[in-house]
């Protein structure tokens, strides 16, 4: 099982690497921008918390705004107390927050 977790970390060392030096860059598929896009308009529709995984970073919170121009989320957490402005392209995960983890969130148990 190790080796082959390590064999997959080098084809990507390897891959990005190749990038590098050729000077090409990786985008996303555009399968997983939309995908990313459903799940905002989702969380936006049923007014739910997203938790965001991007540039090695998370956020947990409320979408304040989707600007579809300038491709980024503004997300403030559940407690209101700060914020962030997040790139669609630098969204690595995105998933819908379950409604007992924002009221536990609010209440400051988590």
């Amino acid at each position: 099982m190790e080796n082959l977790a390590m064999k997959k970390f080098l084809e990507i060392v390897k891959d990005r690497a190749n990038e590098f030096f050729n000077g090409k860059i990786s985008t996303p598929a555009p399968l997983e921008d939309e995908r990313i896009i459903e799940i905002i308009q989702q969380a936006l529709r049923k007014k739910q918390g997203v938790h965001v995984i991007f540039s090695n970073k998370s956020f947990t919170g409320d979408i304040v705004k989707y600007d579809q121009e300038r491709r980024q989320l503004i997300v403030k957490n559940f407690k209101k107390s700060m914020s962030t402005i997040i790139r669609i392209s630098e969204i690595q995960k995105i998933s819908l927050v379950p409604n007992n983890i924002r009221i536990a969130q609010q209440k400051g148990e988590v």
